[in-house]
């Protein structure tokens, strides 16, 4: 597959660096939009052209950083005329067998290079209700990283066909409160929370939209006086690390017992665009470290206990995954411990 890369950024570069897919394809050529840019060596082996190399170059699709998809992609067809199908954002491009799918699982070459809308549906065999929806039609527009099901389903399962009431923050075009939906069931209670007005418009039965700021911990305490208290809360917001904490700080507390807060897109933890960065203070990773010592704090020296949180007995579990933090919610009382010998 011959594919010409649009942005010479930080995306680019960890692509080429660490995408298996990179060795699969052959990169025909990088532009970027910035002519302070072109001429420049791009990876030792590119050097960064202007997009007009596009009209030149002999490519079979163009791949473009996630971050300026929309924007790219406009361009692209408005400017270049290329067809929507020919643009692809480069985190598309996968080896399955090199890729972390979850409980997915694909019929193709898995050691190929594939374009991953390519895949859909023909090629990829969902292992539950929701990788079903996700790939499925007739909804909204879901955005999810595709490991994200698998450990969904491992938590949520138990609530199906049950009155449970979950709680998404960020509802970008309203299809994952679909899938709540329908996964979960008709006595399901499902709220979203953005600060988009226009995303009060995909309120339907049984979803219900609120529109303000997780930064607010008053407007949170109020979704959750009038549609709580909840046994999900799913923080898909704005990433940034203040706003991630204190949802946390906010909802946690409030949710049922045998409850769920799942914390995810965590790699922004990592990333200066989320004020984030490896083993920097204050991101939500580094705050999420201090539930290890929740989870056992009747151990911890009594002084030393009056410092942790109210909430701290009520960290059942804390599991990480790939980009995910799940918190589990179930005061733990005390430990008890006997010998037997017979």
């Amino acid at each position: 597959m011959k594919i010409l890369i649009f942005g010479a950024g930080e995306s680019a570069r960890r692509f080429i660096r660490l995408n298996p897919a990179a060795g699969k394809i052959e990169i025909v050529g990088i532009v970027d939009n910035d002519p302070a840019r072109w001429g420049e060596k791009f990876e030792e082996h590119y050097t960064i052209g202007s997009p007009e190399c596009i009209r030149s170059t002999d490519w079979e699709k163009i791949a473009v950083t996630p971050v300026f998809f929309g924007d790219i992609e406009k361009q692209l067809m408005t400017e270049y005329g290329i067809a929507k199908s020919q643009i692809i954002r480069s985190s598309d491009l996968i080896v399955p067998g090199s890729a972390n799918l979850g409980s997915i699982r694909v019929s193709c070459d898995v050691d190929a290079c594939y374009d991953a809308n390519d895949l859909v549906p023909d090629h990829v065999i969902p292992s539950n209700r929701l990788e079903a929806f996700y790939f499925g039609s007739g909804h909204r527009v879901v955005s999810k990283w595709w490991h994200y099901f698998e450990v969904y389903h491992m938590f949520f399962q138990k609530f199906v066909g049950s009155d449970v009431r979950i709680l998404e923050i960020g509802v970008c075009q309203g299809g994952s409160l679909q899938m709540w939906k329908d996964y979960l069931g008709d006595k399901a209670t499902v709220v979203g929370i953005d600060i988009d007005a226009r995303c009060k418009g995909y309120e339907e039965e049984g979803i219900h939209i609120c529109i303000g700021s997780q930064a607010d911990r008053e407007f949170l305490l109020k979704v959750s006086e009038q549609w709580g208290p909840f046994d999900i809360v799913l923080d898909d917001g704005s990433h940034e690390m203040e706003h991630q904490i204190l949802t946390f700080e906010t909802l946690f507390p409030l949710l049922n017992e045998n409850g769920v807060f799942i914390c995810e897109d965590c790699h922004s933890s990592y990333s200066s665009r989320y004020s984030g960065g490896y083993k920097k203070k204050d991101t939500f990773i580094e705050y999420s470290k201090n539930f290890v010592d929740f989870v056992n704090s009747q151990f911890i020296d009594w002084d030393k206990m009056q410092e942790l949180p109210f909430y701290a007995s009520y960290v059942k579990a804390c599991h990480y995954y790939d980009s995910m933090v799940v918190v589990e919610k179930k005061h733990r009382g005390h430990s008890f411990f006997t010998e037997r010998d017979r």
